[in-house]
């Protein structure tokens, strides 16, 4: 009887800290957006997300492990998506369509990730080479999901006889430029036509 009940508030501890771990992470993606890494304090983090310092730091040990957290969590997001839409059923060509809609898609609905990551000033072409091991990774296996669809592609002669992976860099290099100068404009082009202009250019580069 014990035991069941111990079991039930060590379930309940669980969810009310991952839901506690969630908030915080949103409202530190928010600050970091608006603030960036190095000017961003944590008592702007506990202010945004209305819980006390002693509450986020027994969750987090300090800036840099949020800030690694919620690079880690979208990187894992990203990848779920890459994985989804370089599926080897679909062809090339709506491989290659399939990953522009999700990529606009995803940083449309995130655009305090999108300015929080534009603001580490790195290139998405080189990868995070001062970053985490997981983020490297991360970076790594997205690049390699991307290659392979342009690989595909090469090899069926759809796209430019080019090696796959410097394909690959050229996509990610103006996606970052694209949503860069979104993001710098204030956000105000809507999805479709951010979409349909990405479209555009990376045919105009890629395509045979």
């Amino acid at each position: 009887m014990k035991g069941a009940k111990r079991k039930l508030q060590d379930e309940a501890r669980r969810v009310k800290n991952d839901l506690y771990r969630q908030h915080i992470l949103e409202a530190a993606e928010q600050v970091f957006a608006e603030r960036g890494f190095e000017s961003a304090k944590l008592s702007e983090i506990s202010a945004t997300a209305d819980l006390s310092m002693g509450t986020i730091y027994a969750i987090f040990p300090g800036k840099e492990d949020l800030f690694r957290a919620i690079l880690d969590e979208r990187g894992q997001e990203l990848l779920q998506i890459a994985r989804g839409v370089a599926a080897p059923e679909l062809t090339p060509r709506q491989a290659l369509e399939a990953l522009i809609e999700a990529y606009i898609d995803y940083f449309v609905a995130h655009p305090g990730f999108l300015r929080m990551y534009l603001r580490l000033g790195t290139s998405w072409v080189l990868g995070p080479s001062l970053g985490t091991e997981s983020q490297v990774r991360l970076w790594s296996e997205i690049h390699a999901l991307q290659a392979d669809v342009f690989r595909r592609g090469v090899e069926q002669g759809v796209f430019a006889d080019e090696d796959p992976a410097f394909l690959a860099k050229i996509f990610s290099a103006i996606d970052q430029v694209l949503l860069a100068e979104w993001a710098a404009g204030g956000m105000k082009t809507d999805r479709a036509a951010l979409a349909d202009r990405f479209r555009r250019i990376i045919e105009r580069a890629v395509l045979a």
